[in-house]
C-alpha cells in the first residue's frame, strides 16, 4: 500500500511540475513543483554554467526555507534562508530526493549528479546493490569458510570445505599445470624464473576455472601448490 502510495506521489509529480524564466541572477530557467504536503520546491539551473539550485520551502516547518547550490557536479554551497546558517541541511534535501528525482528535464537531472540521493530508478539501484552484496556474502561464506566442521563433529557439505577430496579433473589440471610448468622451463633456456611465473599464474588461473567455469568449489591444495611451488622455483632462479 505505501510502495502504491510512494508511486502515485511520483507519478503526479512528474506531471505537475511547472517551468518559467528565472528571476535569480545567475540562472536561465526554473522548474517549481508544490507537494500535497504544502511544501514548495523549486529548480533554477543554468546549463552554460552547469549549475543548478535546489529550493525547499518546508510547510510543516512554518514555511522555512533552504536552498542548496551544485557547481559542475559538487555541492558549493548549502544554506538557510531563515536563519543565514550555512550547511548543515541535507536531510531536508534527502527527504524530498524522489521528489526532485522527477524533474522531467535529462540535462537538468544530470546537472545534480545524483547528489542528496537524487536519482532515477532508486528502488532498482537499491536492489541491485543488494543483490550484489548478497552474492559477494554468500561467495565468502561459500570459499572462505573459517569452520568446516559443524557442531557434532561431522564433516560439512563439499561446498563449505577447504580441502576437498581429490578427483579424476584434479590429478587432470594437475598433470596440465607441471608439463605447462614444464615447458616454460625449457622453452626459456632452463629458466626457473619463467617456471615459477608460470606455475604462479596457473594456480590463480585454474581456480577462477573450477569457480566461474566449473561452477564448483575450487581445490586449494592444488591452487597453492602451484602458487607456492611457482614462488620457490621464481627465488630459486632469482638467487640462482
Amino acid at each position: 500500500m505505501l510502495k502504491r502510495k510512494t508511486t502515485n506521489i511520483m507519478l503526479e509529480a512528474s506531471h505537475t511540475w511547472k517551468r518559467r524564466p528565472s528571476e535569480i541572477r545567475g540562472y536561465q530557467r526554473a522548474y517549481y513543483i508544490n507537494t500535497d504536503d504544502g511544501d514548495h520546491l523549486r529548480v533554477d539551473y543554468n546549463m552554460r554554467e552547469k549549475r543548478v539550485r535546489l529550493y525547499v520551502e518546508i510547510e510543516s516547518e512554518g514555511g522555512n526555507a533552504y536552498y542548496s547550490i551544485i557547481t559542475n557536479g559538487k555541492i558549493t554551497a548549502e544554506k538557510s534562508v531563515s536563519t543565514g546558517r550555512s550547511f548543515g541541511f541535507a536531510d531536508k534535501f534527502r527527504a524530498r530526493a524522489h521528489l526532485f528525482a522527477t524533474i522531467p528535464n535529462r540535462e537538468v537531472y544530470r546537472l545534480i549528479n545524483l547528489k542528496y540521493g537524487i536519482r532515477k530508478g532508486r528502488a532498482a539501484d537499491d536492489k541491485q546493490k543488494t543483490d550484489k552484496e548478497r552474492l559477494i556474502k554468500e561467495t565468502k561464506k561459500k570459499y572462505f569458510k573459517k569452520e568446516f566442521y559443524d557442531a557434532t563433529g561431522a564433516r560439512a557439505d563439499d561446498q563449505g570445505r577447504l580441502f576437498r577430496k581429490l578427483t579424476i579433473l584434479d590429478l587432470v589440471d594437475f598433470l596440465i599445470g607441471i608439463l605447462i610448468s614444464c615447458a616454460a622451463f625449457l622453452y626459456f633456456k632452463f629458466s626457473f624464473l619463467a617456471m615459477g611465473v608460470t606455475a604462479s599464474f596457473f594456480g590463480i588461473i585454474i581456480g577462477f576455472v573450477d569457480m566461474f567455469f566449473r561452477n564448483r568449489s575450487p581445490m586449494f591444495t592444488k591452487v597453492i601448490f602451484f602458487i607456492l611451488g611457482g614462488a620457490i622455483s621464481y627465488i630459486y632462479g632469482y638467487f640462482l
